[in-house]
C-alpha cells in the first residue's frame, strides 16, 4: 500500500495544474525559506530519512497529461504526474513498452520513479531508468523552470539534467515533464526456472548467463517459500533457491534461447530446469516487481556485482534465516525482506556485517523500507557514499541554495 502522506511534516498539500504553477509555488517557498516535499503517487514516502522540518507538500497529481507521442520515433513526452499504469496502457495500445517494471504501478508516477531511480527485473537485458530518460523538465529550489535533453542541444549549466535528477529523491528539483524512449513489445516471452542445489552451482549459472548467447532480459535469484510456490516447485525445491531466467523476442529466437539456457544451466549444475506456463510466468514476474513494496519490518537493497550475489545472500540468511530474497543476479542487486528485524539490531546487521561485505565487492547497502523507523541513521539508510559529499553538496547548492527541497531526507546537510 502507498505510504501515508502523514509521514511528512507538511501543514498543507497543494496540487498545481501546470509546471508554471509549480514554479510560482516554489518561488514563494524559496522567498519564505519554507520546506517543500514533492509527492507523486505516495508510494515511496518512507524511502529516505524521516523528515522533521515543517513545510508544505507539492503534489504532481495535477500534471499528468501526454504532451507529445510521435509513435514512429519511439519516444513519448508526458507530464511527470502520470501513473505508470496509465503510461503502460497508452504504450501497450501502440505495441510499445517502457520496461521499468515498478511496484504499485497504479499509484506510482513516472516522476517519482525517476526521482527514486526505481528499476525492475528486466534491467539486466533492457536497461535502467537512466537509459530511457532522454529529456526532462523540472523546477529548482529557487522556483526556476529548467530543461535538459530532448530537443535541447546543450543546457547552459553544463549538467546532464536527465542523469543528475535520476535518483536525486526530489532534493534538486521537482520533476514536471519527461521524455522517454520506448521499445516495441516482444512477440513472445518465456521463463526458464531451475532449483539451485548449492552456492557454487549458483555462481556458475549466474556467470554463464552474463555471457550467454541467449541474451536473457532478466536473471533473477529467488529465495523463500513464496517463490518456490510461484515457480511450481514441490518438495524438491524446499529450502533451496531458484534461478528464474526471462527470455524475449520472436518465437524462433525464444525457442532457440530457451534450449540454449536449459543447456547452459545444466552445464553449471542446475539439472532440473523447466518452463513456466503463461499463467505461472505472469504471476511470478508480477510478484518479483511488487516485492520491494512489501510490508516487511525491514526491506534493504544490497548493490554489488554479480560475482558477489551468492555470498551476500548467504550472509543475509545468516542474519535471519527466514528472510525472503529476490536478486537481480545479473546486475548484482539483492533485495531482502526481513519479516522480523535482524537479531542484534539494524545497525549491527547493516553497518557492522553487511556493509563491509558489500564493500569488498565495491557495493553498498541501502534501506528501502523501515516502517517503524527503528535505528534510522544516515549510515543505515544510505550506506557509504559513492562520491565525495563535498562535491554533491556543491551541486545541491546550485539547485537549492536554501535547502528547501526535501530537507533532511537525503544525504545533504
Amino acid at each position: 500500500m502507498p505510504a501515508n502522506i502523514d509521514l511528512l511534516p507538511s501543514t498543507n498539500t497543494v496540487e498545481p495544474a501546470s509546471s508554471t504553477e509549480i514554479a510560482a509555488q516554489l518561488l514563494e517557498c524559496y522567498e519564505q525559506s519554507m520546506a517543500v516535499y514533492p509527492v507523486g503517487g505516495q508510494t515511496a514516502l518512507d524511502y529516505g530519512l524521516p523528515a522533521s522540518t515543517v513545510g508544505i507538500a507539492v503534489s504532481t497529481k495535477g500534471i499528468d497529461q501526454v504532451i507529445d507521442f510521435p509513435v514512429r520515433d519511439l519516444t513519448i513526452t508526458v507530464e511527470a504526474g502520470i501513473t505508470m499504469q496509465r503510461l503502460t496502457g497508452l504504450l501497450d495500445a501502440e505495441g510499445l513498452m517502457l520496461p521499468l517494471d515498478v511496484p504499485q504501478a497504479a499509484q506510482a508516477t513516472l516522476g517519482g520513479v525517476i526521482a527514486t531511480n526505481t528499476n525492475g527485473p528486466r534491467r539486466f537485458g533492457l536497461g535502467t531508468v537512466r537509459d530511457y530518460v532522454i529529456g526532462i523538465e523540472a523546477v529548482d529550489g529557487k522556483g526556476r523552470l529548467f530543461h535538459g535533453g530532448g530537443r535541447v542541444v546543450k543546457n547552459v549549466a553544463g549538467y546532464d539534467f536527465c542523469k543528475l535528477l535520476t535518483g536525486s529523491v526530489g532534493t534538486l528539483g521537482v520533476i514536471t515533464a519527461v521524455t522517454v524512449k520506448v521499445k516495441p513489445i516482444s512477440e513472445q516471452t518465456t521463463t526458464v526456472v531451475a532449483v539451485v542445489p548449492n552456492g557454487d552451482s549458483g555462481e556458475a549459472a549466474i556467470a554463464s548467463m552474463l555471457v550467454s548467447e541467449a541474451t536473457p532480459v532478466a536473471v533473477q535469484w529467488l529465495q523463500g517459500e513464496c517463490w518456490q510456490q510461484l515457480c511450481g516447485g514441490g518438495s524438491q525445491a524446499a529450502g533451496q533457491s531458484i534461478l528464474a531466467i526471462q527470455l524475449a523476442g520472436t518465437k524462433v529466437e525464444v525457442d532457440w534461447s530457451q534450449a540454449t539456457v536449459l543447456r547452459e544451466l545444466k552445464t553449471a549444475g542446475l539439472t532440473n530446469g523447466s518452463i513456466l506456463d503463461p499463467t505461472q510466468q505472469q504471476a511470478l514476474w508480477s510478484a518479483v516487481c511488487e516485492f520491494p513494496a512489501n510490508d516487511a519490518e525491514l526491506v534493504i537493497q544490497v548493490q554489488t556485482v554479480s560475482s558477489g550475489v551468492v555470498e551476500i545472500i548467504a550472509k543475509c540468511c545468516e542474519l535471519n534465516s527466514d528472510c525472503v530474497i529476490q536478486a537481480a543476479a545479473g546486475n548484482g542487486v539483492v533485495t531482502v525482506a526481513f519479516e522480523q528485524l535482524p537479531t542484534g539490531g539494524i545497525s549491527s546487521a547493516l553497518i557492522a556485517e553487511l556493509a563491509p561485505l558489500a564493500a569488498r565487492f565495491h557495493g553498498n547497502v541501502v534501506t528501502l523500507k523501515n516502517p517503524q523507523a527503528v535505528e534510522v541513521t544516515a549510515g543505515s539508510m544510505w550506506g557509504r557514499l559513492s562520491a565525495p559529499l563535498s562535491i554533491m553538496q556543491q551541486v545541491k547548492e546550485q539547485f537549492d541554495p536554501r535547502g528547501i527541497l526535501n530537507p533532511g531526507r537525503f544525504i545533504f546537510k
